[in-house]
């Protein structure tokens, strides 16, 4: 060793001995101060740490104390969210964790600190000063312990989209349309005489005014093209004959029905094909759907009738049937009460010998989508709430389905129907979503505020406004709306992946896991499992995610970086950044890659 050299040595062996520090000095490098885990990061919005140390024999001088200050290093600056560490020697006075001179020692403090944003980068070093008597010096050189605190257990987030309400939460929900096929149709009654099947249009009933606007009424229907969905034919028998007989007759009755209306339907197929120069040959004929109500005797409609009749001994006749205890004694009652009330006979019963011919017509059945969305837009007022919002559903078009809602609102008749609010909230959130165009947010919260005063407790409205609140940052509020919708009285929506991803906030990740760590193909669950160091499973379960977006590959990118993948680390940040550029910076300070910070992969990848 060069004199100089040596004579440094001496001299500072020389000063320190002075200030009666001696060793402590010298050979404080030999002290171990170390974090128990040096991979810091938040849970629940806390940093939770253990810091151990051990001290070498012969170091602790009896009366010395010494201090360790843990700090986070943030631009040149030590903050100090650490609790501060007391040694002492033998016979210092004081707290502190007691160290034998002879034998050394051990310690370990443990804590927690509330994170905040600027720590992510932070350098985590240990200061540590001396005491003697009235005499203090700092001991060098600064430990350090670690680098960074990650943050990952802030990545919460939804990956909703536009939906119907399928009892499911985290999804931008349209309101029930309501919406239910609505039929149309026309009947037209055939009147035959007593024991007979065959058609005679001089009947007396025939010939009436009712049946025959009835008969007219059901060709106009049938002619106006209406797509026909079945064709309900009741055949009736009056209840004086013999019951088998009476079967017999509605059966045939039945058949005659079906022969007219099938003869009526090909006039109406001739004309429709000399109208439109089809040939007959050439026009599909279409099958229809028959139902064969052969109803034997009519029975409800004889009480029916004689309860409505002139006749003032009505009630005795009722009593008299009613006290009957089969049908053969009924219809024997019945023919003896013709020869005593001759109205029974020319009034009663001859309607009830009928064959009813019904067309039944889904109301919408001959619209396209796209006509029924076109005649909603320019004639509104023609279709009820439930058709237009039932239209805007079927629309593939968003900017189609806010004009149909605008109209809604405002329109003055359905102004008041909380639905068009909302889905034009949930259409706002989606592009928020989607352009992150910061004023769709805020229309969304003022068209989802009009929803929920006029629908209070509603579990669709009340999940869209928790979302809202979600993506504008006030937590607090999107989980008591969370709440509050999976306990609405009306339309309660399952909250579960909501209610687990604030358990990830609160830290509870047990919890979490409970109510979505099973899910699959799903971002959050994927999260708990990578909180929760279950790095096989979170892998499968975001691999399993269709159509995955930036935060998706964010998190892949993190959890290969936790597995020590380099390739899948750049390859996935990189597809996170060229799907949202601004995670180039969330990189660059997230801790979980400070280790392949340096790396010349990952500087391009974040330059």
């Amino acid at each position: 060793m060069k004199k100089s050299a040596l004579l440094g040595v001496l001299m500072l062996a020389i000063l320190f001995s002075g200030c009666g520090f001696g060793k402590m000095v010298t050979k404080y490098p030999e002290v171990s101060i170390t974090l128990d885990d040096e991979n810091l990061e938040t849970r629940g919005g806390q940093v939770a740490y253990t810091i151990k140390g051990a001290i070498p024999p012969k170091y602790m001088k009896k009366k010395a104390t010494m201090t360790i200050s843990p700090s986070l290093k943030v631009d040149g600056q030590n903050l100090s969210p650490f609790t501060t560490i007391t040694l002492k020697g033998e016979k210092a006075k004081g707290e502190g964790t007691t160290i034998s001179y002879k034998k050394g020692g051990t310690f370990t403090k443990t804590g927690t600190f509330t994170f905040k944003d600027e720590y992510d980068m932070a350098e985590v070093v240990a200061p540590a000063t001396a005491q003697l008597k009235k005499k203090s010096t700092t001991l060098n050189p600064e430990k350090t312990l670690g680098e960074g605190i990650a943050n990952t257990s802030s990545r919460v987030g939804f990956q909703p989209k536009l939906a119907d309400n399928n009892n499911n939460g985290t999804s931008f929900l349209y309101a029930p349309h309501n919406y239910k096929t609505e039929y149309i149709g026309k009947t037209a009654t055939i009147y035959f005489d007593l024991n007979s099947s065959a058609m005679n249009w001089s009947n007396k009933n025939n010939k009436s005014a009712a049946a025959k606007d009835s008969i007219k009424a059901f060709q106009n229907f049938m002619n106006e093209g209406n797509i026909i969905s079945k064709v309900i034919i009741s055949g009736w028998a009056s209840p004086e004959g013999e019951e088998s007989n009476n079967q017999g007759l509605s059966e045939k009755r039945f058949e005659q029905g079906k022969k007219w209306f099938e003869n009526e339907y090909d006039k109406y197929l001739r004309a429709y094909a000399k109208a439109n120069k089809i040939k007959m040959k050439d026009l599909q004929r279409p099958t229809f759907e028959y139902v064969n109500n052969a109803n034997g005797e009519d029975w409800d409609g004889f009480e029916a009738a004689i309860a409505q009749s002139n006749i003032a001994q009505k009630n005795q006749i009722l009593n008299v049937v009613h006290s009957q205890s089969n049908n053969a004694m009924r219809e024997q009652k019945i023919r003896e009460m013709t020869d005593i009330y001759p109205e029974i006979a020319d009034v009663i019963l001859p309607p009830l010998r009928r064959a009813e011919m019904s067309l039944v017509c889904q109301k919408h059945e001959t619209y396209t989508n796209e006509e029924l969305i076109r005649l909603v837009k320019s004639n509104p007022s023609n279709f009820s709430v439930n058709e237009r919002l039932y239209a805007a559903s079927v629309s593939p078009d968003l900017a189609e389905q806010e004009e149909i809602y605008l109209a809604l609102i405002n329109d003055r008749n359905t102004e008041g129907d909380w639905r068009a609010y909302n889905d034009l909230g949930a259409l706002k959130l989606n592009s928020y979503y989607t352009t992150g165009n910061t004023d769709d947010l805020d229309g969304a919260i003022n068209y989802l505020t009009k929803a929920a005063a006029l629908a209070p407790n509603n579990g669709v409205v009340l999940n869209n406004l928790a979302l809202a609140q979600f993506y504008k940052g006030d937590l607090t509020a999107a989980r008591e709306s969370f709440k509050a919708s999976q306990n609405a009285s009306t339309n309660a929506v399952n909250q579960n992946e909501a209610m687990g991803v604030f358990d990830i906030v609160d830290g509870n990740y047990d919890g979490a896991l409970q109510l979505i760590g099973n899910s699959t193909c799903n971002y959050n669950a994927a999260l708990v499992q990578l909180l929760n160091k279950d790095y096989n499973t979170c892998l499968n379960t975001l691999n399993c995610i269709a159509n995955p977006d930036a935060k998706t590959y964010y998190l892949k990118a993190v959890l290969a970086a936790r597995m020590k993948d380099e390739n899948a680390l750049y390859s996935n940040l990189g597809s996170a950044i060229s799907l949202d550029p601004s995670y180039k910076k969330t990189a660059k300070r997230d801790a979980e890659f400070k280790k392949y910070r340096h790396s010349d992969t990952f500087k391009n990848l974040v330059k």
